[in-house]
């Protein structure tokens, strides 16, 4: 037998690490870039001054959306289970018809909360924990930056004044940075700290529009708040889609596809077809394709009057799904599909694949999707290994009752699992399927998503740590004819603005 080589599972441990949505390391990699460009940039304009600041302004950003908002998190969850009187975390997610965890966790009764109360409790942890990103790094540490740049500038300028005075010779002409109060400084600080000790805080969700906003509002000059604004707005893209969006058109470019079946994943499907061309022997392109695809959805129909619960759409998820031409989300209960079907074999494998997703309310239930691949009896839809990916996938979130994932990521994985035999399928020059071929393909998808990953990375690094830096210097100097460090150099001083 020709085994996946766990040579690569490290490649493959870490490039789907730093591929998951949401994940912390590779924001901890990016940030590091970002610190490390930026402070070299600013140094080459603004030497030390300007150096410092940068670098003082993205490490303590950089901390707090890394791990103040967690431990703030972290905080606010136990406050949150000793006042319902609960061990159980929860989320408040829903898609309304398949995944309700706000709903299990209430069945409990927590401490005789309403859900209109304990929903309103998550959402003021939430709300608190963007609030203190915003008031730390939006209005702490800007008066902080200003009052050591102040400091520093005037006990530097004091020695001057001692030397010159020493030496016979006056100096007047030097320039000085207006000298902007402290004042409000420590009241923002003891805010900060008071919101920690008296808040249940969240995780962060968005605080990009309320930090530049803040650091705007204590700029020093309109040619630093300009910066600011361009810096701290420009860089949202950079930092939230531009490596996803590179991926996707490099996965379009290489296989006709956006999206690309993460390493990890990939392993427990090239396991999963190992162990089955083990046990059937090498087989044809469309042999192998029939047992692991079965038939097309469209080729499956479902008895008529199925009572479906479908899942009311917002205005955007209808815009949405008019546009990826998706329906909207399905459920039955699997009590109800009883009187529609008398294969037992069938009646079980529903049964296993509605395990996919825990109970809902205490009864089992089955997406529409879900039940026509029940149906459709192939290898890729066996029940226990979608769930072993999924649960693979989500760090067994989509087996916890009290945690949201949503049904789009799980068929999104899937759909993945099958392009991924699709291009399999396709790979084979002599129309078979080997265990050597199902091997390459696998090592094949870790190379396209290294090098994907690296061009994401490569791009949103370079624009964050270096052309967002140099165009902003760039529109200070074009409009003023001075390139300085605005938050120094007084323009109105000076007649180097251009007419």
């Amino acid at each position: 037998m020709v085994s996946i080589s766990n040579n690569s599972s490290g490649l493959a441990k870490f490039i789907t690490t730093m591929t998951t949505k949401d994940a912390k390391p590779p924001i901890v990699a990016l940030e590091a870039t970002v610190v490390a460009g930026r402070t070299y940039q600013a140094y080459k304009r603004g030497k030390g001054d300007e150096a410092r600041e940068r670098f003082l302004e993205e490490v303590t950003g950089s901390i707090v959306w890394l791990c103040g908002v967690d431990v703030l998190n972290k905080f606010g969850d136990e406050l949150l289970k000793k006042l319902l009187n609960s061990k159980q975390n929860f989320d408040v997610g829903t898609d309304k018809v398949l995944r309700t965890p706000f709903k299990n966790f209430m069945r409990q009764t927590p401490n005789g909360f309403s859900e209109g109360q304990v929903a309103l409790l998550k959402c003021a942890k939430v709300a608190s924990s963007i609030l203190l990103a915003n008031l730390f790094i939006g209005f702490v540490v800007p008066k902080v930056n200003h009052y050591i740049t102040n400091t520093i500038r005037h006990n530097k300028h004091e020695l001057e004044i001692e030397h010159a005075n020493d030496s016979f010779e006056a100096s007047t002409n030097k320039d000085t940075a207006s000298n902007p109060s402290f004042k409000g400084g420590f009241a923002a600080m003891n805010a900060f700290t008071n919101a920690i000790e008296n808040t249940n805080t969240g995780k962060l969700l968005s605080t990009d529009f309320g930090i530049a906003g803040g650091r705007m509002y204590n700029a020093r000059s309109n040619e630093e708040r300009r910066e600011i604004a361009f810096r701290d707005l420009g860089s949202i893209y950079f930092y939230m889609w531009a490596q996803g969006h590179v991926r996707d058109a490099m996965n379009f470019a290489e296989t006709g596809n956006f999206s690309r079946l993460n390493p990890k994943s990939a392993k427990t499907l090239s396991n999963h077809l190992t162990e089955f061309i083990k046990n059937n022997g090498e087989m044809s392109v469309e042999e192998f394709k029939k047992a692991v695809l079965g038939k097309k959805a469209a080729e499956i129909t479902l008895p008529e009057n199925i009572p479906f619960e479908v899942e009311e759409l917002s205005l955007f998820k209808k815009a949405m799904n008019k546009i990826s031409k998706s329906e909207p989300l399905s459920v039955a209960k699997v009590d109800d599909l009883k009187k529609f079907f008398s294969d037992k074999e069938l009646l079980d494998r529903i049964e296993r694949m509605s395990k996919l997703q825990p109970e809902r309310m205490g009864k089992a239930v089955i997406t529409k999707q879900q039940l026509i691949d029940a149906i459709n009896d192939a290898k890729i839809n066996n029940p226990e290994f979608l769930k072993n990916a999924f649960n693979e996938f989500t760090k067994n979130a989509s087996s916890d009752p009290f945690k949201f994932v949503s049904d789009s990521e799980m068929r999104s994985l899937k759909k993945q699992m099958e392009d991924f035999v699709e291009q399999l399928c396709k790979s084979s020059k002599d129309g078979k399927i080997t265990e050597d071929l199902i091997k390459k393909a696998y090592n094949k998808n870790i190379l396209f998503n290294t090098i994907n990953f690296a061009a994401g990375f490569g791009v949103a690094a370079l624009f964050l740590s270096t052309f967002i830096p140099k165009i902003q210097y760039y529109i200070t100097r074009k409009s003023t004819g001075v390139d300085a460090f605005p938050g120094t150099y007084d323009f109105n001083e000076h007649s180097e603005r251009p007419c």
